[in-house]
């Protein structure tokens, strides 16, 4: 999966629909960013581990669905730095695929910054490269006592807060979502931007649906802050975060199918909505009433298989066949030809990607839109 995978926050799981993991696959998404961490319990300073909302079976619920977890914490730039660590190495145990540390209004207090350059100099070794990230005010300039240079020392990723609805500095959104990214660009930060599009339900002017499925769609890797609760209005749910790209396919899956290349069926098919259950490379009957539902939708042959027909529909392209000529064939294999029809595993192990069957009788020349023809002795179709 990509580093720039779009995604979503979620801050009080507890709070928001009890079906979220169905809803996470009808709106595509491929990224949580959790709550995991907060450097206060009940208004107190005290670093605390959120571990009524971040297990390992928690995050395996999401990650067997296809759905990356990272975790996030507010971190207030205090000294207890040993104890912070120590509440997100339990985080970081529970399987997540990365951290992201919250610094804003606190970290304004230059005297802070001692402690926040010991929190990232500790935490950097323990999160695995290209997965350790900070998320602050959407503009940089705005905010120039905020450690910026040193976060982009240590972190991989930068996640702006770029709260456009609450944006009044420029006359027009696109103005000032350039100039907060410009901004980043001024002050020499150089890693990856991944914004983070507002969506709360206590601003005065909303942005709308469609305004805010505009920016996730052009800006990858950007996310929405964040799922409302039950009780809250919002449009996280009403958007598509699908960015997944199908790798080429090389053979028929149907059911029984294993392997790589059915893992991305599963991804792409929860990344639709059409729910494949486990992402764990096994074609079984959930991931083939996926394919079932995903045909009927799409209105093409609905048999529960995928070949290039419905690969291509999904986005993804078939391995092109190529035709060889009986010449060419090695003795053994012209004697396997001789004997019937075969796919090429039959004619031994140049072509083991390819799906085998067994021989066709009475001459048959075709199987489907989906399979290679063979008729001997002139030539087979073979992949290349």
């Amino acid at each position: 999966m990509s580093a720039r995978t779009r995604g979503v926050w979620i801050w009080k799981l507890s709070e928001i629909r009890s079906d979220y993991l169905d809803k996470l696959v009808e709106c595509q998404v491929q990224r949580v960013y959790l709550k995991v961490f907060d450097g206060k319990f009940k208004g107190k300073l005290q670093p605390t581990f959120w571990d009524w909302q971040c297990s390992a079976e928690i995050i395996h619920q999401f990650q067997s669905l296809g759905i990356q977890v990272y975790g996030w914490g507010y971190h207030y730039g205090t000294s207890d730095v040993e104890q912070q660590v120590a509440k997100v190495k339990q985080a970081l145990a529970c399987g997540l695929d990365g951290y992201i540390l919250d610094l804003e209004k606190e970290v304004e207090d230059r005297s802070t910054h001692p402690n926040v350059e010991k929190l990232l100099v500790t935490l950097r070794p323990l999160v695995k490269e290209g997965t350790l990230g900070y998320t602050s005010f959407g503009h940089p300039g705005l905010h120039p006592n905020v450690p910026w240079q040193m976060l982009d020392e240590y972190c991989d990723i930068a996640l702006p807060q770029i709260y456009f609805e609450k944006f009044t500095f420029m006359l027009t959104t696109s103005e000032e979502v350039k100039d907060c990214l410009d901004a980043h660009k001024r002050l020499g930060l150089t890693k990856p931007i991944l914004p983070i599009w507002g969506d709360e339900s206590d601003t005065a002017k909303p942005a709308s649906a469609a305004e805010l499925q505009d920016y996730l769609s052009n800006f990858p890797g950007s996310s929405i802050w964040r799922i409302p609760d039950v009780d809250e209005r919002g449009e996280a749910w009403n958007l598509v975060y699908s960015d997944f790209e199908l790798p080429k396919l090389t053979r028929i899956l149907s059911r029984g199918s294993k392997g790589d290349d059915v893992k991305a069926l599963q991804k792409v098919l929860n990344a639709r909505g059409f729910n494949a259950g486990t992402v764990d490379g096994d074609f079984g009957p959930k991931t083939e009433a996926g394919v079932k539902a995903f045909q009927t939708e799409a209105d093409i042959t609905v048999d529960g298989e995928v070949g290039a027909q419905t690969w291509t529909a999904l986005g993804g392209k078939f391995k092109e066949a190529q035709l060889v000529k009986f010449g060419d064939l090695s003795e053994r294999e012209k004697q396997e030809v001789e004997a019937g029809f075969y796919f090429p595993p039959k004619l031994g192990s140049r072509y083991p990607q390819i799906h085998p069957i067994q021989p066709l009788k009475n001459g048959a020349e075709m199987l489907d839109n989906d399979r290679g023809i063979f008729k001997k002795p002139i030539c087979l179709l073979l992949p290349i």
